[in-house]
């Protein structure tokens, strides 16, 4: 039964070829992943932001990889480990078996990162069995998932209601916040060598929507990348200074 409820959820994406059935696959594994964290009371310390979340709760329309968040407050005995049994348990109930594995990093970060893997041949065989032929019985599905444990002062949350798998409160940044984590890492990506279409969809996405920008959030973000502002404060001109200038070093081409 639960496993016929996972598959109407799978089937609710476009599913007509392996890729688009892989990315369904991911999308509906990231809700799952969100109910489990939700009920191991995650979401009283970290708050949920970045692509994904705009997706789920703002509607933003592209396929997003990852699940992000950073804590709502600084932790120092803050332990990602602590929370990650919820998400077993939660795919447990459902009759999937996934693996947590920790990336392992030869230097200093601030960011835990976590690989929620599983077998995608088990996954098609209760979702897509006509294609489970088709791909490597060994290729696996992963699930990156990523907590920033260096909060910048001034982010605002709020609360919003994930109704897949279960009803699960998960707390977010307001959109004005996400905008300004989005300008902070425009401005800071090195993009010689990492051009990102996706930071300027999202960034018209918040254009669209005629979203203001968190300004303490932003500013406390950029002097924590080594910023230093004009007058001690950002205002919206140095801000469009900021950005007009990082976008006419931008090549478009690649």
């Amino acid at each position: 039964m639960i496993n016929t409820v996972f598959l109407e959820q799978v089937k609710k994406y476009p599913h007509d070829n392996i890729n688009e059935i892989k990315n369904a696959l991911k999308e509906t594994l990231q809700d799952i992943i969100l109910a489990g964290l939700a009920k191991g009371d995650f979401f009283k310390v970290a708050a949920f932001y970045g692509g994904t979340s705009l997706r789920i709760f703002r509607g933003l329309p592209r396929f997003s990889e990852d699940l992000d968040f950073t804590l709502i407050n600084n932790e120092v005995d803050f332990d990602l480990n602590r929370y990650l049994p919820f998400i077993h348990k939660e795919f447990i109930s459902m009759d999937i078996y996934c693996s947590i594995k920790e990336k392992q990093k030869n230097v200093l970060s601030t960011v835990e990162t976590r690989f929620v893997d599983f077998s995608l041949v088990d996954l098609l065989g209760i979702s897509f069995p006509e294609y489970m032929s088709k791909v490597n019985k060994d290729e696996f599905l992963s699930i990156k998932i990523e907590v920033e444990k260096h909060v910048f002062d001034g982010g605002e949350i709020e609360r919003l209601l994930l109704t897949y798998p279960s009803f699960s409160s998960i707390t977010t940044y307001k959109m004005e916040t996400l905008f300004a984590s989005k300008i902070i890492a425009i401005l800071n990506r090195k993009w010689k060598n990492r051009v990102k279409g996706r930071d300027f969809y999202d960034y018209l996405f918040y254009i669209s929507k005629s979203t203001k920008v968190n300004m303490t959030f932003l500013e406390n973000g950029l002097r924590a990348f080594g910023y230093e502002l004009d007058d001690g404060k950002l205002t919206i001109d140095l801000l469009r200074g900021l950005l007009v200038e990082k976008f006419s070093n931008v090549d478009y081409d690649a």
